[in-house]
């Protein structure tokens, strides 16, 4: 895991971790528990991706006060001002990941397989079960050791279901035929080296496709992710050794 950074806070009873990992490039993300703390307004450089754990807040962007429960997600595009903090009588456990426009963009290009503006995202909190649960995954994903193709893949497909599902411009994900020889391409090299800490870029490049369609394809016909595929050939081989 990254090294975590305690943001400092006024109130012993706030707490905040902020931590980059090495994932697409480098993305920041925070852990927060506010019971006090209110953020000024203030803006990022980055997209600002939040998911509500637990308590309620009044967060204020695009000109109003927005009321978010557990579960609910909200999107900030890059250079939007927002601020607030928990509501009254109650606390705000949230976390947040902070996506470049650059990470956003091949997110949205890597779904149609055409070349595609940044998305955009507008509106306000929305209550979106699947795609917290997707989300919330990553986050956790990312705070604790994993592999690298554990840590791109559960990333990828968390951001490419907040995209399909909440970007202003709908997204029409690209259909994908068949593709054994990506699949085989994929199997062979992780079969010959399940030690190694491959990410899923390089499965991609070996398999000539993109990440997010090496996934899709190679799910389909083995009915794992090439992490759990991953995880299957270690097992094994941890179980050869004894």
């Amino acid at each position: 895991m990254a090294t975590q950074e305690q943001l400092p806070l006024s109130k012993s009873q706030d707490s905040a971790q902020l931590w980059r990992v090495d994932v697409f490039g480098g993305l920041e993300l925070l852990r927060a528990h506010f019971v006090e703390f209110s953020f000024s307004p203030h803006t990022h450089d980055e997209f600002m991706i939040g998911m509500t754990e637990n308590g309620f807040a009044l967060p204020q962007f695009r000109g109003a006060v927005r009321n978010v429960g557990p579960g609910d997600v909200f999107v900030l595009n890059p250079g939007e001002v927002h601020g607030g903090g928990p509501a009254a009588n109650s606390t705000w456990q949230y976390r947040s990941f902070y996506p470049s426009s650059a990470l956003m963009q091949r997110v949205a290009e890597e779904l149609t397989e055409a070349h595609r503006d940044v998305p955009q995202f507008t509106g306000g909190a929305v209550n979106s079960p699947i795609v917290a649960t997707m989300l919330w995954r990553a986050h956790k994903t990312l705070e604790e050791p994993s592999s690298a193709l554990v840590r791109e893949t559960t990333l990828l497909e968390a951001l490419a279901s907040l995209v399909i599902c909440h970007a202003a411009d709908k997204i029409t994900v690209h259909h994908t035929g068949v593709e054994h020889r990506a699949v085989k391409v994929v199997k062979d090299y992780l079969e010959a080296l399940p030690t190694e800490d491959v990410s899923l870029d390089t499965l991609a490049r070996e398999a000539n496709i993109s990440s997010f369609r090496l996934c899709r394809v190679f799910r389909r016909e083995t009915g794992l992710f090439p992490h759990a595929y991953q995880i299957l050939l270690r097992v094994r081989l941890a179980k050869s050794l004894l």
